[in-house]
């Protein structure tokens, strides 16, 4: 895979990492982290079968998982709860100069519409967008109307000069070919127009550690920015930089926090278009990746530790919480060598639908069964205090194992 910012076809791999799957999944397992060798880009290595695949994913598996939980207060994709709701704030406080109530805005990677209802409340009347999901599409109620589904990698559903502000809140990361993507803004918004990009900053994700690995666990982020190869990517496609902020956000906890870059850029003429133009300051984000990775290897080997131990315990084994932190646990700690007897999910969705190894996801009361002598993992990192606490009011007996 060339690199998707400059096309160079050499680069250096940094980190091979099995994240594992539930049964069937038809999402890549094993993350392959690589730095591009001239112009210093951080992305994944997917082969063509992968990258399709990971767009049926969102369709097929993503999305109907998002819709289906019973979380009303995390930051899910095209909704509008209370962290949501935090992360519109604060990215409109950055649009709000350069946008009038007129425009025409378009929503990339629009999910549900809840950026569109969110900007229609602050009295825009032009918007539409499009998402790359059906499924997403058909639960936008009354949005639904304006939103097309559409793959920014390969083109916007909309035609030349269409829009004059586009906002791509957390879509850039995920795609294969940004390029193509930058490509079709400049033909949406023509001479003059801004395009809006709001990404997970790569150069901060060490800074509030939540969990080993965890923007490299986000298998659907191909590509990883900092202000540095954004600026570059835009310059490559006629974009010049406006304005920037760094900012964080809340997840799915206050304690789970999204390193958020923001950036607007302005379409100029065609012919403004930059030749690939490095410096020492795009190799800053490889650098800090390293140290990323480093330090997070030493947190997998205690872990394996942990587990190790457990292993040979064989005690029963449950775990609650079967997301991403679970299957990375599961297949690189070596949690799956336990003698498990139970894995538990609050979604209905993921108890009706998934599997691992064979074994059904169930409900809490699965615990119903539990001795004094079985030990449980909170896999779900970020829900660990409401988790404890209804073990505690269900009189659970066993171990409570701390391995984060």
């Amino acid at each position: 895979m060339i690199c998707p910012i400059c096309h160079f076809n050499k680069s250096s791999r940094l980190l091979n990492l099995n994240c594992g799957n539930i049964d069937g999944s038809i999402l890549y397992p094993t993350a392959k982290i690589t730095a591009c060798r001239k112009c210093g880009h951080i992305f994944n290595i997917l082969s063509p079968k992968e990258i399709s695949n990971l767009k049926k994913y969102y369709d097929e598996e993503s999305a109907p998982v998002n819709i289906g939980s019973p979380d009303k207060v995390g930051d899910k994709t095209g909704n509008m709860s209370p962290f949501t709701l935090m992360r519109y704030n604060q990215l409109y406080k950055l649009i709000s100069p350069y946008t009038k109530k007129n425009d025409r805005v378009l929503d990339c990677g629009c999910a549900t519409g809840g950026f569109l209802e969110y900007l229609s409340r602050k009295g825009f009347d032009k918007l539409a967008g499009f998402e790359i999901s059906a499924t997403y599409r058909d639960q936008a109620a009354k949005w639904k109307e304006k939103i097309k589904v559409g793959d920014m990698d390969l083109s916007i559903p909309f035609p030349d000069s269409s829009a004059d502000f586009l906002v791509a809140d957390q879509v850039i990361e995920h795609l294969s070919k940004p390029r193509q993507a930058f490509k079709e803004a400049r033909r949406v918004l023509g001479n003059g127009g801004f395009f809006c990009i709001s990404v997970p900053d790569a150069l901060r994700y060490s800074k509030n550690y939540f969990f080993d690995f965890y923007w490299f666990l986000l298998r659907e982020h191909i590509c990883h920015f900092d202000i540095e190869h954004l600026k570059l990517l835009a310059a490559l496609e006629g974009f010049e930089l406006v304005t920037f902020a760094r900012y964080d956000t809340p997840m799915m906890t206050e304690k789970m926090i999204l390193p958020i870059l923001t950036a607007i850029f302005r379409s100029t003429s065609e012919d403004k278009k930059d030749k690939i133009k490095t410096n020492q300051k795009h190799f800053l984000l490889k650098r800090q990746t390293i140290k990323y990775i480093k330090r997070d290897l030493k947190k997998l080997k205690n872990k394996k530790g942990i587990f190790e131990r457990l292993a040979k315990s064989k005690l029963s084994m449950y775990a609650w919480g079967i997301g991403r932190e679970f299957m990375y646990i599961y297949e690189s700690a070596g949690l799956k060598k336990c003698n498990i007897a139970g894995l538990i999910d609050a979604n209905p969705y993921k108890q009706q639908n998934y599997s691992v190894g064979g074994r059904k996801i169930e409900s809490k009361f699965i615990l119903d069964k539990a001795t004094k002598d079985s030990a449980l993992v909170i896999s779900a990192i970020a829900h660990t205090k409401p988790i404890k606490n209804e073990l505690r009011k269900m009189g659970y007996k066993g171990q409570v194992v701390n391995f984060k």
